[in-house]
């Protein structure tokens, strides 16, 4: 079997499955789709399993899909770190995949982004989004060469350096703060409890703050960007737990307002890598940019 694997096979699998078509896969690596259509083929052939579900509208990984892709994404990082050992130029080069956390992406990383893609032109950064477990998933399985986590995970095959610490606000819109202060935490029986969803971290904080202030909300929305959570508070649908530095413009205009609760919630975002694994050259850049970024914070 290994002697009819190539790594630009597993290239055009990895980014099958990233990007969950076969047509987007050709136009990212600039293949007709005929080729992408070829690799993957080869790989079913030669494995003797099928590799993805073919559906009206893009594709997904079968079981054995999912089980091949943590290896895929190990033969491309070996194949990069032995291209980088044989390399002429000291200069860090190849692809990062970094998982994250929207919410601190958006709020902390474009400026360390900017500069280290200016410095370090070789280097090419792939951002995959999710919750904590995902993040987690993609680390172990080598799908991503770090993760940006708010809290330690707690997990012997992972490595986590402490970033920042940041407060958790509550908030909600002046409207619905007035009438809590009028009324009291019990009018908020119409209102939403908005976040990410139940395998977020803040919703997890929230809901806890919540049952100890024996507050019942009127219902549960859950939204996959930190804007659409702002702008649906700020209108006073509900109320939402998020970082301090989400809202920091948002509550110096007053169209958030903070609530006060009880205890003083605060994470510890830190990066993730999986223990054993030597990153590449590029990953080691990445990783030593990020920690002295924030160290100067």
């Amino acid at each position: 079997m290994m002697e009819s694997w190539e790594g630009r096979f597993f290239v055009t699998f990895t980014t099958v499955l990233e990007e969950k078509s076969f047509s987007r896969a050709a136009d990212k690596l600039r293949y007709a789709q005929s080729t992408v259509t070829a690799h993957i083929r080869h790989l079913e052939t030669t494995s003797g399993k099928k590799l993805f579900h073919r559906l009206p509208r893009g594709v997904e990984p079968t079981e054995n899909g999912l089980r091949l892709a943590p290896y895929a994404y190990e033969f491309i990082r070996l194949g990069q770190s032995l291209q980088d050992a044989f390399a002429d130029t000291g200069a860090p080069s190849g692809i990062v995949r970094l998982a994250a956390l929207e919410s601190f992406t958006v709020s902390h990383m474009p400026p360390f982004l900017t500069a280290f893609l200016q410095q370090f032109t070789k280097v090419k950064l792939r951002f995959a989004p999710g919750l904590k477990n995902d993040i987690i998933a993609n680390v172990v399985n080598h799908q991503a060469d770090a993760g940006i986590l708010p809290m330690d995970p707690g997990r012997d095959d992972l490595h986590f350096t402490p970033l920042l610490e940041e407060k958790l606000m509550l908030v909600c819109s002046p409207a619905l703060r007035e009438r809590i202060e009028r009324q009291g935490w019990g009018s908020l029986s119409d209102t939403a409890f908005i976040s990410f969803g139940e395998q977020c971290i803040y919703h997890a904080y929230g809901r806890d703050v919540m049952q100890a202030a024996k507050v019942v909300l009127g219902d549960q929305l859950s939204f996959s960007s930190v804007e659409l959570i702002k702008q649906t508070v700020s209108c006073g649908i509900g109320i939402a737990f998020v970082p301090e530095s989400n809202v920091r413009t948002e509550i110096a205009d007053g169209t958030l307002l903070p609530l006060p609760y009880d205890r003083q919630l605060t994470m510890t975002h830190g990066v993730i890598t999986r223990k054993g694994r030597e990153p590449n050259s590029a990953a080691q850049a990445f990783l030593q940019q990020l920690t002295d970024y924030f160290k100067k914070q």
